[in-house]
């Protein structure tokens, strides 16, 4: 119950000022949270995870329903509605079809870069609110550029009112952070403005909000076109909202030691999502910061949402007419305190000390967020994420082996790293660190040219250490039986050692075992070095050739 209520205080003004970022009224807020928090509450496994509003997907929201209709219009609610349906749908038939390993095709530097850009943007996009003058809408450069070409028109108030509030919310964050600081500045913001009748002064305020239960069923004049021009973008947020969700989840589930199941997890989503558009809210994910609230406030089952989704009910219903004097800085404010801990550049200096390609992606994927829109950078942000993933695994590490010197029993080792291990004259013991396909397969072929190219005496044989080599596909088969024709005709053997039972098994299909000979087979690098010994009537050096490592 406590940290229902917690949670209750936090969600409330969030939920509002979330529902404006994404271009609707304030109570579309509350109407979406009751269904998500009950929804997710029935078919996710995560004991601490909050679903409801939050600033990333109210963004991408207003972006994507934004193509089609006019902001705050009934049109654009409607479609906001469908949205949060749809993306609904896509994560329940997701989940279905076990499609959770999809969530870690998205880079964390990447997702970090995304994650950064939007929140630059959504705090850019409280101006208009926080300084009192309406910003012209354009790219970031361009609303940066229109902000300060206005910046006379600032509404002194209303810049008072903001800082004010900030600095409340950031100073009881720093006394304690479970302090419900939104729902006091919110208060405190209504207290204020309706004692000095701020409106009078031109302080902008949130109005009427209609008391009442949200309408449940579909969003009145939903036409499957719409459904198919929403599609692109929901897929899209879709992507993001399980990232950020999943994240959350399986912080906290390593937290307490118990496991979260990535395809439920889509499920719970998919019905939250269904649940809040179908009441007539908007698109809805897990809150990191609605969920570290409720840890700490003790929340160890779904209860806790369940009773929230309650007391978000009764608000809705009854105290609606309590938030008409809110002044409109007020929630700008909160929203730019929540992103504000988004911005986190601090990650961006440690991937440059740890992974500079790590750094380059992550700041490509801000930039492009920044610079090209929130959907434009998102699907350069999972471009990234492909040809990341494709370029690790097309340039895998190779290695020429050597035995090393006073090692008991004998254990191979790369000469790169250990320069005084002894390599076997006219032998090169190649490895390759990766699963063997269409990508890489030139790599493995070129590398292994110039390992033979460079060895200091005219190379007889060649034994490859397969045994990080995974899996193989068809390019990669038909390479290495071009590859044993070269090496044939140089007359130079190629065998391999410790090949794993389903590689052999395909390497035997497409010919590979016939052209290369079985004898040339074998289960451990010693015994292939043995073997290459005694065809050659080569003396061993210092020591004997033993066991590898």
């Amino acid at each position: 119950l406590i940290a229902a209520v917690t949670v209750w205080a936090l969600l409330v003004p969030e939920a509002m000022a979330y529902a404006t970022m994404a271009g609707l009224p304030p109570e579309v807020g509350l109407y979406a949270a009751p269904f998500a928090l009950l929804g997710y509450a029935l078919f996710g496994t995560s004991k601490q995870l909050v679903v409801g509003p939050s600033s990333t997907v109210a963004a991408m929201s207003l972006v994507v329903v934004g193509l089609f209709a006019d902001p705050g219009s009934a049109e654009f609610i409607a479609l906001s509605a469908a949205l949060a349906i749809l993306i609904g749908i896509l994560f329940v038939f997701s989940g279905i079809f076990k499609l959770g390993f999809l969530a870690d095709f998205m880079s964390r530097p990447v997702l970090s870069g995304l994650v950064v850009g939007i929140a630059i943007t959504i705090a850019i996009g409280q101006f208009d609110k926080m300084f009192g003058y309406p910003v012209e809408e354009g790219g970031f450069l361009q609303e940066i550029f229109y902000f300060f070409r206005d910046i006379r028109m600032i509404h002194w108030v209303t810049l008072f009112l903001s800082l004010v509030s900030l600095a409340i919310l950031f100073t009881l964050e720093e006394i304690n952070k479970k302090i419900p600081a939104a729902l006091i500045v919110v208060v405190l913001g209504i207290g204020v403005s309706t004692l000095l009748n701020l409106e009078e002064k031109g302080v902008h305020v949130v109005g009427e909000i209609p008391a009442g239960l949200p309408k449940l069923g579909l969003p009145e004049g939903l036409r499957l076109s719409d459904i198919i021009r929403l599609l692109p973008g929901a897929i899209g947020i879709l992507l993001v909202a399980f990232a950020e969700s999943l994240a959350a989840a399986r912080s906290y589930a390593s937290k307490y030691n118990y496991e979260v199941d990535a395809n439920q997890e889509m499920i719970g989503l998919g019905v939250a999502n269904v649940g809040s558009g179908m009441s007539q809210g908007f698109v809805v994910d897990g809150s990191l910061s609605r969920t570290a609230a409720a840890d700490q406030a003790g929340q160890k089952t779904q209860l806790a949402s369940i009773i929230n989704a309650g007391l978000v009910l009764v608000t809705a219903a009854f105290l609606t007419p309590l938030f008409e004097s809110l002044p409109d800085a007020v929630l700008g404010a909160i929203v730019f305190h929540a992103v504000f801990h988004l911005i986190q550049f601090k990650e961006f200096r440690r991937l440059y000390y740890l992974r500079k390609a790590d750094f380059w992606t992550a700041s490509i994927a801000l930039l492009g967020v920044l610079f090209m829109g929130i959907l434009a950078g998102l699907g350069l942000a999972v471009l990234l994420s492909f040809l990341a993933l494709l370029a690790r695994a097309s340039r895998p590490s190779t290695a020429i082996l050597g035995r090393l010197q006073g090692e008991a029993g004998g254990v191979y080792g790369n000469i790169r790293h250990f320069p005084t291990a002894e390599t076997i004259p006219g032998l090169v013991i190649y490895r390759f660190d990766q699963q063997l396909f269409f990508a890489n397969a030139p790599r493995f072929r070129d590398s292994l040219r110039v390992a033979i190219r460079q060895a200091e005496q005219p190379v007889k044989a060649v034994l490859v250490d397969s045994e990080a080599i995974s899996d193989i596909d068809s390019t990669a088969t038909d390479m290495l039986s071009e590859l044993v024709h070269e090496l044939v005709q140089n007359d130079i053997v190629i065998c391999f050692a410790r090949v794993r039972a389903e590689i052999f098994t395909l390497m035997e299909r497409a010919g590979l075992v016939e052209n290369i000979g079985n004898e040339n087979f074998f289960h451990s690098i010693r015994a292939g070095v043995d073997s290459y010994l005694d065809s050659y009537a080569i003396a061993e050096g210092p020591g004997s050739v033993g066991e590898e490592e």
